[in-house]
C-alpha cells in the first residue's frame, strides 16, 4: 500500500544531519521544504539535488519563525511534519562562556524548539494530526564531556518534548526527539581529539556514527511512527 504524501519541513537542512535527512526524505516523494541560515550555496546545491524548496530562516531572530509559520499558512502550505535539525555549539568552558554564548545558543537550540511546537504544533492540532521530531544530543542518561552551554540547551529538549506531547498528543500531534551520539561529521568532526577518544572508549560499537544512518531513524520517527509520543529515542552507538 502506498504511503500518503505529506508536507514536510526540515529546519537546519544544510547541516551534516539536516542535509542527510533532506536527502533521505527526497526518496519518499513527500512535498519537501528545508530552511538554512547562512549557507546559501550549500542550500542551493541541496535544493537542486533533492528538488526540495529552500527557505532562509534565522532562528536567532525571535520573530523569524512565527512570521515564517504565518507565511506558510497564507500559502496554504503548513507542514504536516516538522523535523528540527538546527543547532549551534559554542565551545567555551562554563567559566569562560559569555552571556552572548548563552543567549545565542538558547535562541537557536531551545527557544526555536518551543516556537516550533507553538506555531506548527498548534496549527497541526487544529486539523487533528501531525508529527514533530527534534534532533538533540542528550538522552537524560548520558554524562558526556560536551560544552556546558550546549549541554544545557540539549537537556531542555527532552523535558520539553515530554510535556509538549501531553499538550498536543490528545489533539493528534506526536512530539518526539532523537538523541544522537557523536558523528564523524558536523559537530563531531570539530571536537578535541581526546574527547573523541574518550567517547569511543565508552561506545558499545567503538565507532562514530554517520549522518546518513541516523537520518534513517529520524525520518522513520517522523513519517512512519504511529504510537511513540513524548519520548527521546537514543541513536548513539551504545553509550
Amino acid at each position: 500500500m502506498s504511503q500518503e504524501k505529506r508536507r514536510v519541513l526540515v529546519l537546519g537542512g544544510t547541516g551534516a544531519v539536516g542535509s542527510a535527512v533532506v536527502r533521505e526524505l527526497a526518496q519518499s516523494g513527500h512535498a519537501l521544504n528545508f530552511t538554512y541560515c547562512a549557507s546559501e550555496a550549500r542550500a542551493e546545491e541541496i535544493a537542486n539535488e533533492t528538488q526540495a524548496r529552500k527557505w532562509r530562516l534565522d532562528l536567532q531572530d525571535a520573530s523569524a519563525l512565527p512570521k515564517f509559520a504565518a507565511m506558510l499558512e497564507t500559502e496554504q502550505a503548513v507542514p504536516e511534519v516538522v523535523i528540527h535539525c538546527a543547532t549551534i555549539v559554542r565551545q567555551a568552558r562554563v567559566d569562560e562562556a559569555s552571556d552572548q554564548d548563552w543567549d545565542t545558543t538558547m535562541s537557536v537550540n531551545a527557544r526555536s524548539v518551543f516556537q516550533v511546537c507553538r506555531e506548527f504544533g498548534g496549527r497541526m492540532a487544529k486539523v487533528g494530526r501531525g508529527d514533530i521530531v527534534f534532533v538533540s544530543a542528550l538522552d537524560r542518561t548520558q554524562s558526556l564531556p560536551i560544552p556546558t552551554v550546549f549541554a544545557a540547551s540539549q537537556g531542555l529538549v527532552s523535558a520539553f518534548v515530554m510535556a509538549a506531547a501531553k499538550d498536543l498528543g490528545p489533539r493528534g500531534v506526536r512530539v518526539n526527539s532523537v538523541a544522537l551520539g557523536l558523528l564523524n561529521a558536523g559537530i563531531g568532526a570539530n571536537l578535541d581529539k581526546k574527547l573523541v577518544e574518550d567517547y569511543l572508549a565508552m561506545s558499545a560499537l567503538r565507532r562514530l556514527g554517520e549522518a546518513k544512518e541516523v537520518a534513517k531513524t529520524i525520518t522513520w520517527l517522523a513519517l512512519h511512527n504511529t504510537y511513540t509520543n513524548g519520548k527521546v529515542v537514543s541513536v548513539n552507538g551504545g553509550i
